[in-house]
């Protein structure tokens, strides 16, 4: 059971598509094998009807030949009247069968003029009804009387009349010998009908589900953090309805961050004026204590202010994403940190071409390496490759952070004064800002602490 759903999960196609393709072509093919099959029935109904008919006005003719004939011509005349389909013999006795049909019986009578006291039994039969019925011995008795063969598979009709002299004449009407219903014909019609039938339901699915994957190529664009323009509005009501809601969806999420980074640029440039009015102030405090704490507290809130403008005037530029060969970025960033006299070490090698943004994941290369060299005295940096995935590893041979604070990092202003102490000049926006830019790439920055010793800077960018 597992290897056939195996089997069947490889078999069925992934794309919409193939499948509705694939469930189309079953449903032809059944139709036409149901079509088939009831052609078949009704045909066979309708001969086996006609043939009865016919078997019916032969055996009115046999009938008047032998009542105006004299009994020593009765051979030559059943002789000459038998068929493939009708056998005719004379009999003391009448077939008896089971199920009487007074439709045929009336016509017989009607035909011959027969008056009332000579017998008409006739009876129609299907073939399985026949072979159930106790006449089905004596036509085996009249086939085998015949030709010694055992007798064919579909009766239709059959009966005894009863002639003017006393004696009976027994029929029974068999079905022409048809030709196989499936042929190869049959097999070129069902194939040509089919193909024609794919070929035009692959051209509209195609063309129709041809908007959808644009709008699945410009989603991902969107969450990679690139700028795109609004999709034409194309295809079926239903994709024509999604792509509106997407490009509406598009439209106000660039105008909520366009507000966003406004408004942050706006508030950070407007408390530059009373940080600045309180800085004059402090000057005319008296030297002491108090008045350094003043300052430096002052000076903290203008690093703040600074990193928050630098971050939402970077957030209003957006950088056009370009291939680039992400092992040189990083054996470029690792050799100018190298001609510096700091000990970084790059392990990536060959070539990776990735579509990114190249200044911004430079500049999340350059504070996570650089944190590496400030805490741990050096980074090693390397790069893999899997079928869903890019990983760049940044890491470093210091104390690492406590586990409970491998999240809190990432939120703005936050600094850890024990493991990672924040040296003059950082308010603890570089990892978040970090990690916002890699989210922009639809990937993801993580920390984790090595088990020999150390800390991990992950950066997971989805192929």
């Amino acid at each position: 059971m597992t290897l056939i759903r195996r089997l069947c999960s490889r078999l069925w196609p992934k794309g919409l598509t193939g499948q509705i393709v694939l469930v189309a072509l079953a449903g032809l093919v059944l139709i036409q094998l149901l079509s088939i099959q009831i052609y078949r029935s009704d045909r066979e109904e309708a001969l086996g009807y006609v043939n009865s008919r016919n078997a019916m006005q032969r055996i009115i003719s046999v009938v008047r030949l032998l009542t105006l004939s004299p009994p020593s011509l009765y051979h030559e005349i059943l002789k000459a009247s038998r068929s493939e389909t009708l056998l005719l013999r004379l009999s003391d006795e009448p077939l008896q069968p089971d199920n009487r049909s007074p439709r045929f019986e009336k016509l017989v009578r009607a035909k011959l003029d027969y008056p009332p006291q000579l017998a008409v039994e006739i009876s129609a039969e299907l073939k399985q009804e026949f072979q159930r019925s106790q006449a089905w011995r004596h036509h085996n008795r009249m086939m085998k009387d015949r030709s010694g063969m055992p007798p064919p598979q579909d009766m239709r009709l059959y009966g005894s009349i009863q002639l003017p002299n006393g004696n009976w004449l027994q029929f029974s009407s068999l079905v022409d010998k048809e030709s196989a219903s499936w042929s190869w014909q049959t097999t070129l019609n069902l194939l040509l009908v089919a193909s024609l039938v794919i070929g035009l339901m692959i051209w509209l699915f195609r063309r129709a589900t041809l908007p959808l994957k644009q709008l699945a190529a410009n989603a991902d664009r969107l969450g990679r953090g690139e700028d795109i323009e609004p999709l034409r509005e194309a295809g079926p009501t239903e994709i024509r309805e999604s792509i509106q809601a997407f490009n509406r969806m598009h439209t106000r999420l660039a105008r909520f961050v366009q507000d966003r980074t406004r408004m942050l640029a706006a508030i950070s440039h407007d408390l530059r004026t009373p940080i600045t009015s309180l800085r004059l102030r402090s000057e005319f405090l008296a030297d002491g204590e108090d008045k350094e704490r003043f300052q430096q507290t002052l000076q903290q809130m203008e690093q703040m202010l600074a990193a928050t403008l630098s971050f939402a005037r970077e957030e209003g530029q957006q950088e056009a994403t370009r291939e680039l060969d992400l092992v040189s970025l990083l054996e470029s960033l690792c050799d100018d940190y190298a001609d510096t006299g700091q000990p970084v070490t790059c392990l990536a090698e060959g070539k990776q071409v990735y579509a990114c943004r190249a200044n911004t994941l430079r500049r999340v290369l350059q504070n996570l390496i650089g944190n590496a060299i400030k805490y741990a005295g050096g980074a090693e940096v390397s790069l893999e490759r899997t079928d869903a995935e890019l990983l760049i590893r940044v890491c470093d041979n210091g104390p690492g952070i406590d586990p409970s604070q491998l999240e809190e990092v990432f939120k703005p202003f936050v600094r850890l004064d024990e493991a990672r102490n924040t040296e003059s000049g950082s308010v603890g926006l570089g990892l978040a800002i970090a990690r916002t830019l890699v989210h922009q790439h639809g990937g993801e920055l993580t920390l984790h602490n090595r088990a020999e010793g150390g800390l991990e800077a992950r950066i997971r960018l989805p192929l």
